[in-house]
């Protein structure tokens, strides 16, 4: 929730002049201008009726004005080289203006009060940069989630190693599960190659349990007398559903630790 307003103030949108209200806006009419408002350092004095001061984009608009002037349409190019800043100095526009013109007004963007990220919202750069336009430098987020990789198999090696054997071959589906993974807001963890091992595998499921929020595993849930992570799954958890009616991939375990 915002804790203000923004603009917090009325700012200028442009380089000119801010000018009080009452004032004529026709073309040819003039203006004193007595003082000057930059970003940083606003304008303190009083204006009346005919006056102004020089503004600058992002600049405070004075309370007692009500339109800000672009410096194209007056004669200031004319008169800039000639002007005594410290003294006030008189202005003509060269073209009408219009009430309320090139002033970014108090709340327009977003109200005091108003939420401005839901829950559920995944932050992004833009969210960032709105949290520290209204100064919070600290939201609650969720934690991500932890999701763990496991390969198993006797056959399988890791890339960057040789293949020391026609039996074996590269663990293809660790580097395929990581970039399908990579566009989420998750940690991973890569428990690597187990073997088909019935202790080992326990061991590494087991450790897993204790780091993750999700495992995903390839390998070792059919029928083989090596197959021995639908066995590890049963002791340390439970199996809600097994096989899908696909060929080739029928062996499926999805279940709970």
């Amino acid at each position: 929730v915002s804790p203000f307003d923004v603009p917090r103030q009325n700012l200028s949108a442009m380089d000119g002049y801010a000018i009080a209200q009452g004032s004529t806006l026709a073309k040819d009419s003039t203006i004193e201008i007595i003082g000057e408002s930059q970003a940083g350092s606003a304008y303190t004095g009083k204006l009346t009726e005919g006056q102004g001061v020089r503004i600058f984009t992002g600049a405070v608009v004075p309370n007692s004005c009500d339109t800000v002037i672009m410096q194209e349409n007056t004669n200031f190019a004319e008169i800039r080289e000639t002007l005594d800043k410290s003294q006030p100095y008189t202005i003509t526009l060269t073209q009408s203006a219009q009430l309320d013109n090139n002033i970014r007004k108090q709340g327009e963007e977003i109200k005091s009060g108003e939420a401005v990220l839901q829950k559920g919202k995944r932050l992004n750069p833009a969210d960032i940069s709105l949290l520290a336009n209204l100064g919070i430098s600290q939201v609650k987020v969720f934690k991500p989630l932890t999701v763990g990789l496991l390969a198993t198999g006797d056959e399988l090696v890791a890339i960057g190693h040789a293949l020391e054997s026609l039996a074996q071959i590269y663990n293809s589906n660790t580097p395929t599960l990581k970039s399908l993974l990579s566009d989420l807001p998750i940690n991973i963890c890569d428990y690597g190659i187990i073997p088909d091992n019935l202790e080992q595998t326990t061991a590494a499921v087991h450790e897993a349990m204790q780091d993750c929020d999700v495992l995903v595993s390839t390998a070792g849930v059919s029928v083989g007398d090596y197959d021995f992570l639908t066995t590890v799954i049963e002791t340390l958890g439970q199996i809600n559903h097994y096989k899908v009616a696909m060929k080739p991939g029928k062996p499926f375990v999805f279940g709970e630790l």
